[in-house]
């Protein structure tokens, strides 16, 4: 871990963010007390936590890494803004059965972070499996504060209501439905969605990147881009707790969901869609995928042994 000097006397604001934290990518305007605030809180919490570069998280690490050599970055340049602040994590030979992960992502650009939280639990019993999980993110526009308090989402409430208060925004969330289900005709009963929208990824990407302009609708390859770059800031919020959610940005793509955590709980990538959606575009089979997705949850439903040829698989996956 590199250990810098006290800067010299007189050193504040955007420079002193640079001392310590530099070389910043594309730093926007702000007021000097705005900047040395951020390198004054950012060093706390990296004298108590580190980041994830330098105290190596690999589920994290290995996540986020792709995720810069996608954006041109050099290896490391978001991973050092990464810290984890609290993690708990049991798992159940090699893929987590609890997880309880908060992580903080200091803006490389801006004087501002943002805090992602995942709760999760998934453990196979002898008629079901125990499935619940819920993601979320804080924007903090304005740094005030001791470095290493942060706000806690509501945990006594349904998944869907986790990341609902005091700031916090869902990205998406899962669980299958126990009520009036259980014993040996238990069924996979899937309740999940993608609650982020278009106007909170343009919020998550000013506040870790600066604004984005929107390309002319005619423009192909700067479209795409532009996708991209959404894309690739959903997945970061992701990566930042673990997760490793391969999106398609092209219909030559494909979604790869991640191999630790179980976002959906049937076969239908709806996290997927739902990032798209939230970034603004859709692929042509996204709706037909949709529709089978719906019928495969309605038959679950209906059915208490339609996944039943496929359990011994599934359960050894996760």
């Amino acid at each position: 871990m590199e250990v810098r000097k006290e800067p010299p006397p007189g050193v504040t604001g955007l420079a002193l963010a640079e001392y310590y934290f530099g070389p910043l990518l594309s730093p926007i305007a702000a007021t000097p007390a705005q900047w040395t605030t951020y390198a004054e809180h950012r060093r706390g919490v990296n004298f108590e936590y580190r980041n994830v570069f330098d105290r190596h998280r690999p589920s994290i690490s290995d996540s986020v890494a792709p995720i810069e050599k996608e954006l041109g970055l050099d290896n490391g340049t978001l991973q050092k803004c990464i810290s984890v602040m609290e993690r708990m994590v049991e798992r159940d030979d090699v893929n987590p059965r609890n997880a309880d992960i908060f992580v903080r992502i200091y803006s490389p650009t801006v004087p501002k972070y943002v805090d992602v939280r995942i709760k999760y639990h998934c453990r196979s019993r002898l008629y079901n499996i125990d499935w619940f999980y819920s993601i979320g993110y804080r924007i903090c526009n304005r740094i005030s504060g001791e470095p290493t308090a942060y706000y806690s989402p509501s945990e006594d409430c349904l998944p869907s209501m986790y990341h609902t208060r005091g700031g916090w925004q869902s990205i998406c969330w899962g669980y299958y439905d126990d009520e009036d289900n259980y014993g040996p005709k238990w069924r996979r009963i899937e309740q999940g969605d993608v609650e982020l929208h278009e106007e909170g990824v343009l919020d998550v990407h000013e506040a870790l990147f600066g604004p984005i302009e929107t390309p002319s609708s005619d423009n192909a390859d700067e479209l795409l881009a532009y996708r991209r770059k959404l894309v690739a800031t959903v997945r970061l919020l992701l990566a930042a707790v673990g997760i490793d959610y391969e999106v398609a940005c092209t219909d030559e793509e494909t979604d790869e969901g991640p191999r630790d955590y179980m976002l959906e709980g049937l076969s239908d990538k709806w996290v997927a869609r739902g990032i798209r959606d939230a970034c603004g575009f859709q692929l042509s089979g996204d709706e037909e995928a949709a529709k089978r997705g719906e019928e495969e949850r309605k038959k679950c439903q209906a059915h208490e042994d339609y996944y039943v040829e496929e359990d011994s698989e599934e359960e050894d996956e996760w």
